[in-house]
């Protein structure tokens, strides 16, 4: 497995223990020893699916979603060409109606798109129409098995990643909810930004 992965694999444990503590750690992150020596993503990534469906047993539901949309806040801080990006396009319009109109026709990358609804922005990520087929934007899930659901719990990362998207670009809190997935099982992933 690459630093980068083996890196991720650290990053989720120590996030389990500061939120759940060192025992629900060590139940929760088992076998982590062993997922960071293969090679295979596929494996990585069932292997991940364990880890949730433990963690969601271990945990509830509210700890679960922190733990998880804080792996999120870390991701967004890790791909900073993707945040800035969006917060320098953010600063060639003048009005916050415009920049988000202007983002909605963009169309940032192939398979996601953004549709405005009232004061609430939706925005939807539609695995089929990426360049090559993805279960998930995450490195860690996207080669997940066709038919393999995923916990929810899993997408509160997405979550999480999409909030600090957001508020990096507005410049302040966003509430974001999750709608659906494709890996629990829906044809798209739909995430509903409250602005």
């Amino acid at each position: 497995m690459t630093a980068k992965t083996d890196g991720q694999i650290q990053e989720f444990g120590g996030r389990i223990e500061e939120f759940a503590g060192k025992k629900v750690r060590e139940k929760v992150m088992e076998g982590s020893e062993q997922i960071a020596k293969s090679s295979n993503k596929q494996k990585l990534a069932l292997w991940m699916k364990e880890v949730v469906d433990r963690l969601d047993a271990c945990a509830s539901p509210e700890k679960c979603a922190a733990i998880m949309a804080s792996l999120g806040h870390t991701c967004i801080a890790h791909n900073k060409g993707l945040a800035n990006g969006i917060k320098n396009r953010r600063l060639k319009f003048p009005t916050e109606k415009a920049f988000i109109e202007a983002e909605i026709k963009k169309r940032p990358v192939k398979g996601i798109r953004l549709e405005m609804q009232g004061k609430t922005l939706i925005q939807y990520y539609t695995s089929e129409l990426y360049n090559s087929r993805k279960r998930c934007f995450c490195s860690t899930m996207n080669v997940l098995p066709e038919g393999t659901a995923v916990s929810p719990t899993y997408c509160q990362c997405s979550r999480g990643f999409v909030e600090k998207y957001w508020e990096g670009a507005l410049g302040r809190p966003v509430k974001v909810e999750v709608v659906e997935t494709c890996l629990t099982g829906a044809d798209e992933c739909k995430f509903i930004i409250h602005l």
